[in-house]
């Protein structure tokens, strides 16, 4: 009974996880409607202030539970609020605010501008630390917004132009075929470039992410390095440095793990075989799905728009295995013949709805990953098939790829 009773309080906390996530995901979206681009530049200093206040006030609660210990702790939470939602400069009125109050108020000895100890002198230097890169990440994470939102809005726009085309041609289509077919081919290398301009924008995020964050990071994890190699420190203070350290190397394998996802350098350097073999490792271990990859040992390379396509398939592929199939088990498949090169991903999951299907293999609407992953193989030439039942999902892609061109891309 024991068992059941667990098993049961273990399930209602799984079903209390997508609620949980759609509630903070709702409280996000308020937040950004509150508080948009539009919003006036002294409402955004004046909450920088009221939230660094109050992050003040709730330590000034908490002392006489802390003492002098962790002075800066909910500064973060206000330092991230102001980097995400207001912007650079009330990020950094709040960092600096904090910092100073925080000096004055908690650290010992308390009302002068003085840090007299190691350990308080560790606090300061990792708090300044996870503050440049959290207003760092809230930059980049700013930048790359409004250029989303700015190729969103372009695309609309071309969409809406395009409907209005579509619509005129309806009344034309007898004799404006010639011009019908024209409109058609625009659109696709519309679409090409698109995916182009979406592949080239990763490569830049991941090569800033890699360059000044990842940069940043590395260097903070060696100053706490040759902190705690120079000075006496006492078990305790030990302890917290070397958290502090494992910290920074954690978020320096983070940022590598992020960068190589958005663009992995092994696509470029070693070919698809080992691009698809790294990724397939580390998805099975944040998914916690069993992922085999079966690819011949002498497959060579290919041209690099086809490998740059194949790899977005599988991520994309592997993607949806996790979100929606439900399956323990999945499996890459990768095979070359002399006139074409197949992709199959395969998973034992609970298989797509039947109106998807049709939806699918009618050409109708679909979602953005199957929408993406069509016209990457389209763009090339290829043929995307989709089979799905109750005892699992296979998605394959053929790509039109000779003999002779993978030697010359090998070469």
């Amino acid at each position: 009974m024991g068992h059941v009773s667990q098993r049961e309080s273990i399930q209602r906390a799984q079903a209390d996880v997508p609620v949980i996530a759609g509630a903070q995901n709702d409280i996000a979206a308020r937040i950004t409607t509150l508080i948009g681009p539009e919003t006036n530049a002294w409402v955004r200093w004046s909450l920088a202030i009221i939230i660094t206040a109050l992050a003040l006030l709730g330590r000034w609660l908490l002392d006489p539970a802390f003492g002098d210990r962790v002075p800066y702790g909910l500064l973060y939470a206000a330092v991230a609020f102001s980097a995400i939602y207001l912007g650079l400069g009330p990020a950094l009125l709040t960092s600096v605010f904090g910092f100073v109050a925080t000096i004055q108020l908690f650290v010992p000895p308390r009302g002068a501008f003085l840090i007299r100890d190691v350990p308080h002198a560790a606090e300061a230097l990792t708090y300044i630390g996870v503050c440049t890169l959290i207003i760092a990440a809230g930059e980049v994470n700013r930048q790359s917004k409004e250029k989303l939102s700015a190729a969103l809005e372009q695309l609309a726009q071309r969409q809406k132009a395009l409907e209005i085309f579509s619509t005129e041609l309806e009344f034309r289509v007898a004799e404006r075929t010639i011009e019908l077919k024209q409109a058609e081919e625009s659109a696709r290398q519309l679409g090409a470039q698109v995916l182009k301009m979406q592949d080239d924008e990763r490569k830049r995020i991941a090569r800033e992410l890699h360059d000044s964050i990842g940069q940043i990071a590395a260097l903070l994890n060696l100053n706490l390095g040759r902190l705690g190699g120079t000075a006496k420190l006492t078990q305790g203070e030990a302890e917290i440095l070397s958290d502090a350290k494992q910290l920074a190397q954690g978020l320096v394998h983070e940022v590598r793990t992020i960068s190589h996802l958005l663009h992995p350098p092994l696509l470029e350097e070693m070919g698809l075989p080992s691009a698809l073999t790294w990724y397939v490792e580390g998805f099975s271990k944040r998914s916690e799905i069993v992922t085999c990859v079966e690819i011949a040992p002498d497959f060579g390379r290919l041209p690099a728009e086809c490998e740059i396509a194949i790899f977005r398939i599988v991520q994309e592929a592997l993607t949806n295995v996790h979100r929606h199939s439900g399956s323990k088990r999945a499996t890459v498949r990768l095979t070359a013949e002399p006139a074409n090169v197949r992709v199959e991903i395969l998973d034992e999951g609970k298989g797509i709805p039947i109106e998807k299907r049709r939806n699918f293999a009618g050409g109708g609407a679909m979602g953005v990953g199957l929408r993406g992953m069509r016209e990457r193989v389209a763009q090339l030439g290829g043929v995307m098939d989709l089979r799905s039942s109750d005892a699992g999902t296979t998605v394959s892609a053929t790509f039109p790829v000779s003999t002779n061109q993978s030697a010359a891309a090998a070469g």
